[in-house]
């Protein structure tokens, strides 16, 4: 990389992984074998990406710096791997055109490090993209981690926490300082493990765009009350009124209950009963 002087690209929020131990850990977690896909967004110079296809049956890496093009073409010369690489936006990507290729596979799973700036967004898109992965890898700066662990009634609750809390099951592996990157960042860097849950109602919902966009919207208003914060839905006034008090009553709220103190499974609960979902 130094050799064809490529430099890490700040509005891209570049910290590439070079510790070996890091590497090792993620690759013994993922545990891949031939019968797996694999998803890997954010590919940097390709290191980790390189390994993570030899060991699998399908490798699919996306990467925005086009820089990298060229660099990856060489790093792969020669390997006999069954390998994907897409130069574009992660948030912008059709990942269903891999879909048929990806179905021919036992188990998927997706690795991202993560740039700070797209934690939220992308792990939702991730959830939407490949509801069918057992299991999601990303290593997150400390800073996030409030966003992704909160709970009801916290500052920081919100869709993240809420979303992924019902796809599955958040599992810190290792905490990774800044000289395990370069550019060694400030902040420090958590390996966690998001384990697809049982395939339930609740992990179903949260892949659904339509849930997604249902909640950001709800807790955009989250210090208004739920009636209040539920108006967004251009719903008729009264229909809502009339679907809201049914959602109190069975879950014996208080009328004037705000959006942030819903558990993750109340929200599914409330959506289904105000789109008026079976």
């Amino acid at each position: 990389m130094r050799q064809q002087l490529f430099s890490p690209r700040n509005s891209l929020g570049q910290n590439f992984l070079i510790d070996r131990k890091v590497f090792d850990r993620i690759l013994d977690q993922l545990s891949l074998d031939k019968n797996d896909a694999l998803v890997e967004i954010g590919m940097g110079p390709g290191l980790l990406s390189r390994e993570l296809a030899r060991k699998t049956g399908m490798y699919l890496g996306c990467e925005i710096d086009q820089r990298f093009q060229a660099f990856h073409l060489e790093l792969f010369a020669g390997l006999d791997v069954n390998a994907f690489f897409i130069y574009e936006d992660a948030l912008k990507t059709d990942f269903s055109l891999y879909s048929e290729e990806i179905a021919a596979y036992e188990r998927l799973l997706v690795f991202s490090n993560l740039p700070y700036y797209i934690t939220t967004d992308l792990i939702l898109k991730m959830l939407r993209d490949f509801p069918q992965a057992e299991q999601m890898l990303f290593m997150i700066e400390k800073a996030a981690l409030n966003r992704l662990l909160a709970y009801p009634g916290s500052k920081a609750y919100g869709p993240l926490a809420i979303i992924s809390s019902l796809w599955g099951e958040w599992r810190e592996l290792m905490t990774v300082s800044g000289p395990s990157f370069d550019p060694a960042p400030r902040t420090t860097s958590s390996l966690y493990s998001l384990i697809a849950g049982e395939d339930s109602v609740y992990k179903k919902t949260a892949s659904e765009v339509r849930f997604q966009k249902f909640t950001a919207a709800v807790l955009g208003n989250r210090r208004k009350t739920l009636a209040n914060a539920l108006m967004y839905t251009k719903m008729q006034e009264e229909l809502v009124r009339e679907k809201l008090n049914l959602f109190i009553r069975q879950e014996n709220l208080s009328e004037n209950v705000r959006a942030e103190s819903l558990t993750a499974q109340q929200f599914v609960r409330l959506y289904r009963t105000v789109m008026d979902l079976t």
